[in-house]
């Protein structure tokens, strides 16, 4: 009995990509607006951190409003409901 060869993978059934860059890079920024809808906190924290001015503004009010839609359609209720856990785990408080 021999084993195949581990270094060799054969392709998946069917044809390859004819744009493999721009199906990585739909997969990426599709990636990053589902983190961004389901954990806002986080680009609210990365926009009160920029330096200061109207570009920091402007990040700053796009974040808060991705975060009340994130909230009023609920999407981020599984993060929530996870972190309250973490927390009480843990002793922690929010900060």
């Amino acid at each position: 009995m021999s084993l195949p060869d581990p270094d060799h993978v054969s392709p998946p059934p069917g044809a390859p990509s004819a744009h493999p860059l721009r199906d990585a890079a739909v997969v990426i920024y599709a990636t990053l607006l589902l983190l961004g809808l389901a954990i806002p906190r986080g680009l609210v924290n990365w926009a009160r951190e920029m330096q200061p001015g109207p570009r920091q503004q402007a990040v700053l009010a796009t974040a808060q409003a991705i975060e009340a839609f994130s909230h009023s359609s609920q999407i981020d209720e599984p993060y929530r409901l996870a972190r309250e856990y973490f927390l009480e785990a843990t002793g922690k408080r929010e900060d």
